[in-house]
C-alpha cells in the first residue's frame, strides 16, 4: 500500500500520517501506526473500505459527546470506537507555576496558548491522554494504525500529536511543522486538487505556500514546550510526572512506533 503523509480518501477531513517522521535518534515513525484527522462523519464506503484495508483498529474522538451525536463517525466494523473528551476543563484554580508561566510569557489574557497550556495541565484532559497512552500502548500488531481526532483536527488533535511525537523523540520542529500543516491542507483545498495537496504535503512543501499565514498560529503549540520545559524540566518530564509514563513505556512505544 502507497504511503502518503495525506491519505488518498474522497471525505476525509484533514486525514493524515505521522509515519516516516524522523526522531532525534535517526529513527522514523512507522508508517500504518498512527493517523490524525477532522470529523469522519462524512467518509464514503470506499472510505471505509480503504482504511478497513489500511489498519484502522482505534478511532479516539477527543471531541464532546454533543459534537460526537450531532456529527457521528463512521468507520470500519472492526474499529474500536472510544469517545474521550477533552473539554470541559475541570480545575477551579491555575496552578501557581502556570499563572507564572502566563505572565512570564506574556499571555496572561490570550486565549490560545492559555488553552492549549490548560490542555496538558488541567485534570480532566490529564486523563483523556493516559487513556490515549494506554491505547498507544496496546495496539501492539503490526500495521494496525490507533486514530485521533476532534472536529477539524487541529487543537485537540494537534496537543494529541504533540504528546505522542514527543514521547517518540521526534524534533520539536517537526512537531511544529506536522501542526501547522493542517492549516495548510485547509488553506490549499480551495486552490489545488487532492493530488497536489498529497504530492506536496509528502515533499515538504504545502505549508511553505502559505508561510506567512501560519506563523502566529505555532505561538500556541509553543506554550506547551514552555509548559514542559518551565515546570516539568523536558517533555519526557511531563510524560512521566503527569501522565504517570514510566521509563519502560516510553521504551515500549519507541519499539511499538519506530523503525
Amino acid at each position: 500500500m502507497e504511503h502518503n503523509r495525506v491519505l488518498r480518501l474522497e471525505h476525509g477531513i484533514n486525514f493524515r500520517e505521522l509515519g516516516g517522521y524522523a526522531t532525534t535518534g535517526g529513527q522514523t515513525i512507522r508508517w500504518q501506526k498512527l493517523l490524525r484527522c477532522g470529523g469522519m462523519s462524512l467518509l464514503s464506503a470506499h472510505d471505509l473500505a480503504y482504511l478497513d484495508d489500511y489498519g484502522l483498529r482505534y478511532d479516539i474522538d477527543l471531541r464532546q459527546a454533543s459534537e460526537s451525536q450531532m456529527s457521528p463517525d463512521r468507520y470500519p466494523t472492526q474499529t474500536n470506537y472510544q469517545n474521550t473528551s477533552v473539554y470541559p476543563f475541570t480545575d477551579r484554580r491555575v496552578d501557581r507555576r502556570l499563572k507564572r508561566l502566563f505572565k512570564q510569557m506574556g499571555t496572561d489574557d490570550t486565549f490560545g496558548p492559555q488553552t492549549y497550556a490548560k490542555m496538558v495541565t488541567d485534570a480532566h484532559p490529564v486523563k483523556v491522554w493516559q487513556n490515549l497512552f494506554a491505547t498507544l500502548l496496546a495496539n501492539d500488531q503490526p500495521d494496525q494504525s490507533v486514530l485521533f481526532h476532534c472536529a477539524a483536527g487541529k487543537d485537540r488533535t494537534g496537543v494529541a500529536g504533540t504528546l505522542i511525537m514527543t514521547a517518540l523523540d521526534v524534533p520539536r520542529e517537526t512537531i511544529v511543522q506536522d501542526y501547522l500543516l493542517t492549516n495548510a491542507v485547509f488553506m490549499a483545498a480551495d486552490q489545488v486538487d487532492n493530488d497536489t495537496i498529497i504530492t506536496e504535503a509528502n515533499n515538504g512543501d504545502l505549508a511553505s505556500r502559505f508561510n506567512s499565514q501560519l506563523n502566529v498560529e505555532a505561538d500556541n503549540l509553543k506554550m506547551i514546550f514552555n509548559v514542559f520545559d518551565d515546570i516539568y524540566g523536558g517533555g519526557i518530564g511531563y510524560l512521566r510526572e503527569v501522565l504517570g509514563l514510566s521509563q519502560s513505556d516510553i521504551k515500549t512505544l519507541r519499539q511499538l512506533y519506530l523503525d
